[in-house]
């Protein structure tokens, strides 16, 4: 008897990822995902289950590379002053746009709004996603040293205030997200962006 084809499981859930960002869950077939990975019903079965375990498994990846990824660049000291690291994290989303044509938005933010409604284990995912994400943003906020507030421009914040801020940040960026999804105009994208940059800094 042949043995089965081994294949990396890690590749094939970047490359379904890929498909579901694309085109949502309603949107994919399970057809899609077979001529996506390249592996026969039955093995993509076995490895992973069906569409909606698929689903959750590209989801959580998308989690753990790209909002990851976020929560790094805001929380790192490295990348700069509070204000720098956000305005990184909002450029990033006029980036992908502007340089790669990248119109897919968060797929976070698709799953909250398409899957986390009907389906509870998408709804886990996506809150964790977002609640770290708004605790990387409060902490780079809390985190600015006084020493170099006058030079950056960047205002004390109490607690209660750097939440308050995050959240504001929180709705801009997801909110770009969106738009990017949308197909808005750069320009848009950009005044969002300004919006929130000038805000910190004034």
């Amino acid at each position: 008897m042949a043995r089965p084809r081994a294949f990396d499981k890690d590749a094939v859930i970047a490359v379904i990822k890929n498909v579901f960002w694309e085109k949502g869950f309603e949107g994919t077939s399970y057809t899609d995902l077979i001529a996506a990975s390249g592996l026969h019903k039955g093995s993509l079965y076995q490895a992973f289950g069906d569409k909606r375990a698929l689903y959750l498994r590209a989801l959580a990846d998308y989690d753990a590379m790209e909002v990851e990824a976020g929560v790094s660049l805001l929380i790192n000291p490295d990348n700069g002053n509070a204000v720098e690291r956000i305005e990184a994290l909002l450029e990033a989303v006029i980036t992908a746009v502007r340089n790669h044509k990248d119109r897919r938005g968060c797929f976070l933010c698709n799953a909250a709004i398409d899957q986390a409604p009907v389906d509870p284990g998408t709804e886990e995912i996506v809150t964790l996603g977002l609640g770290r994400m708004h605790h990387a943003i409060e902490m780079a906020l809390s985190e600015v040293d006084p020493s170099r507030q006058h030079k950056n421009r960047i205002p004390s914040r109490s607690a209660p205030a750097a939440k308050n801020t995050a959240s504001q940040i929180m709705a801009c960026y997801f909110g770009m997200r969106v738009m990017a999804k949308a197909g808005v105009p750069l320009s848009m994208l950009e005044q969002a962006r300004d919006a929130i940059i000038i805000q910190l800094k004034g």
